[in-house]
């Protein structure tokens, strides 16, 4: 009775149990060293590849242009070499080569990266090395946190999209910077800012929407304003100052009108000398005839410009009517033509 209930209780037969804990036991030796294996395979595939003639001629070239000051190219050559075999030197270089460029965020990022990679990791050395380097990167930039409104604005940083931190901050280099932050439906916003290094704040930017859109005339660049009073003074003192002007100019057409006659008599004098005038000046006489006479025409035509100004000018309706007109005259040889719109 006691035999039975204890094989019941019993989870496994003796001889599965001990199948089981072998299974087990192997398991856990198996899993460290499958993990060991997978990192010596990788380890071993960065290292082919570094081996590779690409990646040695740009790590090459990439010291050579170290050694003669042209960090720019240096730097390209080192992304050439990372693009092939990512590793923790290929990091160290290109973080190197943006110190000497002042790129001191990109120093930070990929000097921190050399520090973290284990593919062909640094020796401790160069770990020291690119510690210190490290630091001495951190003393140029400031570290921004940005608090936009709304939140699914849009953020440039000099023009560009920025990359921001995994902790959602914002690493300035050095020097002066413009912050832009955009949104639909909202008014662009424009910030410059000026890092000096060293530094933590916090930016808040908040946008306003924008103003309602301006009617199709005003994008055309049409100034539409309401009709207003044509006060009947004004416009009739208008009208009576061009009448005035006409009526001087008319007394001016007379006179010189008399002194063409005048000349136009002695000329036939001349033609006549029964009548007892001598003509000694004909060629004068014609000269001041023909002047008298322009300028009689010229003055008389003007004459009745003004007075047909004034007279369509005279506003006889009341002031509290609210009209607008606009009359044009044209003079000719032929007469004056004059229109009025209204």
């Amino acid at each position: 009775m006691y035999s039975r209930r204890r094989k019941q209780l019993s989870p496994f037969p003796p001889a599965r149990g001990i199948a089981v804990a072998l299974a087990a036991l192997g398991l856990v030796m198996f899993l460290p060293t499958a993990h060991a294996d997978h990192m010596v395979a990788k380890a071993r595939s960065a290292s082919d590849a570094a081996d590779a003639p690409a990646y040695r001629k740009a790590i090459e070239e990439g010291l050579a242009e170290c050694d003669a000051g042209h960090f720019e190219e240096a730097r390209s050559l080192f992304r050439r070499a990372h693009e092939i075999s990512p590793n923790a030197r290929t990091f160290r270089g290109i973080g190197m080569t943006s110190f000497e460029l002042r790129d001191y965020v990109s120093a930070v990022h990929n000097l921190s990266a050399a520090l973290q990679d284990v593919r062909k990791p640094l020796s401790s050395e160069q770990r020291g090395q690119t510690q210190d380097l490290l630091e001495r990167s951190r003393i140029f930039v400031d570290v921004y946190t940005l608090t936009i409104s709304p939140k699914n604005s849009r953020v440039l940083i000099d023009g560009r999209a920025p990359e921001f931190e995994p902790d959602g901050t914002l690493m300035f280099g050095i020097g002066p910077h413009t912050v832009e932050v955009r949104a639909q439906g909202m008014t662009t916003r424009s910030l410059p800012i000026e890092v000096r290094g060293g530094e933590r704040k916090e930016l808040s930017i908040a946008l306003e929407r924008e103003s309602a859109a301006p009617s199709a005339g005003a994008k055309a660049g049409l100034v539409v304003s309401a009709a207003k009073p044509w006060p009947s003074e004004a416009s009739n003192g208008h009208a009576a100052a061009w009448l005035w002007a006409s009526g001087g100019a008319a007394l001016v057409a007379v006179g010189t009108g008399i002194y063409w006659s005048t000349r136009e008599t002695q000329l036939d004098h001349c033609h006549d000398p029964a009548t007892g005038y001598g003509c000694t000046n004909e060629s004068t006489l014609k000269t001041l005839r023909n002047v008298a006479m322009g300028t009689t025409i010229g003055v008389g035509a003007a004459a009745l410009t003004m007075a047909a100004i004034g007279i369509f000018s005279w506003n006889s309706r009341p002031a509290a009517r609210q009209t607008h007109s606009a009359l044009a005259c044209i003079v000719s040889p032929l007469g004056v033509a004059c229109g009025r719109s209204f």
